[in-house]
């Protein structure tokens, strides 16, 4: 009797560690997001669009990185940019306005990881002869391993929109 109590106890142990096992396993393939916003800084003189003085830009993007991880081969960064602090104007009294988010996504083969993305924005002149443009900038970002993000401008420029 001794025998068939041991073996009894001895596979309910092992089904419960199946079952710890199994519920860890899938605790550990639940999705995680870590979420980084950065108010990035914007000043910026151009000469575009043969305006014959220069566009100056002033405020700050607000950025928010959500690196997400969903799974096994499901790991990505969304980034959402907000230009409602952002301004564009010429001394003359020429104004430019943005819209106000842009969002993209870049999938990531591993943490950690650095990448580099351009966020766009068209501008809309506002006044006699404001021509309209888009305003890139190029940054570079780390995200460690933890999922948190660092950004740095690479560069800015802006083009003329026809």
């Amino acid at each position: 009797m001794r025998g068939k109590t041991f073996k009894l106890s001895l596979l309910t142990m092992m089904f419960a560690a199946v079952v710890m096992a199994g519920a860890k396993s899938t605790v550990a393939q639940t999705a995680t997001t870590v979420t980084t916003t950065i108010r990035q800084p914007i000043d910026f003189a151009a000469q575009t669009c043969d305006v014959l003085e220069s566009i100056t830009f002033s405020g700050t993007v607000d950025i928010v990185y959500d690196v997400v991880n969903g799974g096994p081969g499901n790991l990505k960064v969304n980034i959402n940019s907000n230009w409602q602090n952002v301004t564009g104007s010429t001394p003359s009294g020429r104004q430019y306005a943005g819209s106000n988010e842009s969002t993209q996504s870049i999938d990531l083969d591993s943490l950690p990881s650095q990448q580099s993305f351009t966020v766009s924005q068209q501008w809309i002149g506002k006044g006699d002869g404001a021509p309209s443009m888009i305003y890139n900038i190029k940054f570079i970002i780390n995200i460690d391993a933890n999922g948190a993000v660092t950004a740095q401008k690479d560069s800015e420029a802006i083009e003329c929109q026809q």
